[in-house]
């Protein structure tokens, strides 16, 4: 976004005279907005009292976020500059931060129009973190960026670097991978042993896997949304998250039949190097929905790369720790992937017949 319409919060002076009304709501001269109370009002009313870049709530609808009105353009193309199609809604942490973000140009790769179609400003912060820091862990990463991110979104930001060629057509190449032994993300040229590709041994991480590009080929077909996430009974926002991890991993569906897994031969073809994964092992952060007791979403589906991390300064909890107490027995493990794997494909094919 381009410059905005008031300085940064913190730059306000001490005991700086505010307003706001009774509902809490901060009134333009607590923002320093240069909008009237009328613009400001069909802002918040647009855009329900949220913020449009974290999703935080005003207190116009039950939440606590200080909200501000944001200029997109300062001199736009074909409209007034308060023109509400130049308005958007922020909060007051997250309108700080457009005013440091990072921009293309700070960029230790080359970032091109189209990818910015994309990318976010805190993609560039992460670049900018591996360029400077080297390959490193999801949570690491998060706690080293100079803006507030939390773990899972940085995680999300991951999977769109990673499968950024995937995502835009004049891209030939991927700028981040992640390491399949150490589950350490990082540019491309820093990691050794890409996870592009890889078929994983553990069965619920290769269901995942296999899912993922199911819901990824199946959106690119022109599938509608609302019928996916009613046939596999998930959340919307899974299967954009699905979708994100589908580019990045880029799983070689087609390698597979209903006989079961694809050959050694062709295998090879795809990954180079496979790893054995412990039973006691599981990266925790990967773990995009809570377990299936918990939330349908999930069907306990983890990621099994590395050792845990948690986010700094907090204690693993039940929604963001892998649940690794249960083994899968070499016995039935092949039957049960089989009865799942076929349940997704079916469920597949159901919304293709119904379109």
């Amino acid at each position: 976004m381009a410059e905005a319409e008031s300085r940064p919060p913190e730059d306000e002076p001490s005991g700086a005279n505010t307003e706001s009304d009774e509902s809490g709501v901060t009134s333009p001269r607590e923002c320093h907005e240069t909008v009237d109370p009328e613009t400001r009002d069909d802002v918040l009313e647009k855009y329900k009292h949220r913020c449009q870049a974290c999703g935080r709530r005003g207190p116009g609808k039950g939440g606590l976020a200080t909200l501000h009105v944001h200029h997109i353009e300062r001199d736009p193309d074909g409209m007034d500059e308060h023109d509400l199609e130049n308005l958007t809604l922020l909060c007051r942490s997250c309108h700080s931060w457009f005013h440091q973000q990072s921009t293309p140009d700070d960029s230790p790769v080359e970032i091109t129009e189209e990818d910015q179609s994309v990318l976010l400003p805190q993609d560039i912060e992460i670049l900018r973190y591996l360029a400077d820091n080297g390959p490193d862990r999801t949570g690491d990463i998060a706690s080293g960026l100079p803006s507030d991110h939390s773990v899972s979104s940085v995680r999300e930001r991951l999977w769109v670097l990673m499968g950024l060629d995937n995502l835009v057509d004049a891209r030939d190449r991927q700028i981040v991978d992640k390491d399949v032994e150490t589950g350490e993300w990082g540019l491309t040229e820093q990691i050794e042993n890409s996870a592009r590709g890889h078929i994983p041994d553990d069965p619920q991480l290769l269901l995942q896997r296999m899912e993922d590009e199911q819901v990824r080929q199946a959106l690119d077909r022109g599938c509608d949304r609302s019928d996916i996430i009613d046939v596999l009974g998930i959340s919307r926002r899974t299967t954009f998250n699905k979708k994100k991890r589908a580019c990045a991993y880029d799983f070689p569906l087609d390698a597979f039949n209903r006989g079961g897994r694809p050959t050694d031969g062709d295998r090879s073809e795809h990954s180079t190097v496979t790893t054995d994964t412990a039973a006691g092992e599981s990266d925790e952060q990967q773990r995009l929905d809570a377990v299936a007791e918990q939330e349908p979403d999930s069907l306990g589906r983890t990621e099994t790369w590395g050792t845990p991390e948690t986010e700094p300064g907090t204690q693993p909890s039940d929604e963001n720790v892998a649940d690794t107490g249960e083994t899968v027995s070499e016995r039935g493990a092949d039957d049960k992937l089989r009865v799942h794997l076929q349940h997704a494909i079916d469920a597949l094919q159901e919304v293709e017949q119904a379109l």
